[in-house]
């Protein structure tokens, strides 16, 4: 039917048609737009598929929560006992005492000696540094001595050069005059103080040589290692 018949008819129909109908039309323009309004939210899926892959959600992961300083009790730690420190006592190295001769002093002695007592190489050695007796031979006073140099053969000025063995094992003692000599007693025969050389001596002697040292009976001879 053509639209301006409709119309026509419309506008020759009684006034209650035409209100009864204006209402039929408000009451299903309200009926639409409250359903809209009413209308169920999307599924539970389809909201999950629009999450992003890593949110936590989405993936299904629980995760721990990270432990913070700021999460644990403030209080004031224990304080640890101090310690004072043990202070270390160092014992003092022990000196000897000084001759009464230095190592040019002894030297000159020596060789300004011409006689011995037969047979007492230890006391007259000592004598010649100003040195008291102690030990009984020569082999025993180098057992004790201090500053020893073993099977040198180059002892310096004014050092008490040692040998052990002999009769009676007893060794023997003598003051080195340099340049590998030394002055001994009973070296120029029974009771004469001479020079000799240090292998000669202990060639001809039958002795051992075991080095030399810078004291005789507990007594250190002055400006010995730097003679």
């Amino acid at each position: 039917m053509p639209r301006s018949s409709v119309m026509h008819r419309a506008a020759g129909a009684p006034i209650w048609v035409l209100m009864t109908l204006a209402v039929v039309i408000v009451a299903s323009t309200a009926l639409v737009a409250t359903y809209r309004h009413t209308s169920p939210p999307a599924a539970p899926q389809a909201a999950a598929a629009e999450l992003p892959k890593s949110s936590p959600a989405a993936a299904g992961v629980r995760r721990d929560s990270v432990s913070r300083s700021s999460d644990r009790p403030r209080g004031r730690e224990p304080r640890q006992p101090v310690k004072r420190a043990i202070p270390i006592v160092r014992k003092p190295i022990p000196t000897l005492p000084l001759a009464k001769s230095d190592a040019a002093e002894t030297v000159a002695a020596a060789q300004a000696s011409m006689y011995n007592v037969p047979g007492q190489c230890l006391g007259w050695s000592r004598e010649q540094a100003d040195i008291p007796s102690r030990f009984m031979d020569a082999a025993t006073a180098w057992e004790h001595a201090t500053g020893r140099h073993s099977r040198d053969t180059t002892p310096p000025k004014g050092a008490a050069v040692y040998w052990t063995g002999g009769s009676g094992g007893h060794g023997h003692i003598a003051i080195s005059v340099g340049n590998g000599m030394v002055r001994s007693s009973d070296a120029g025969g029974s009771g004469v103080v001479a020079t000799i050389s240090l292998r000669q001596l202990t060639r001809e002697w039958h002795l051992t040589y075991v080095g030399w040292a810078d004291s005789i009976n507990g007594y250190r001879i002055r400006g010995v290692a730097s003679a």
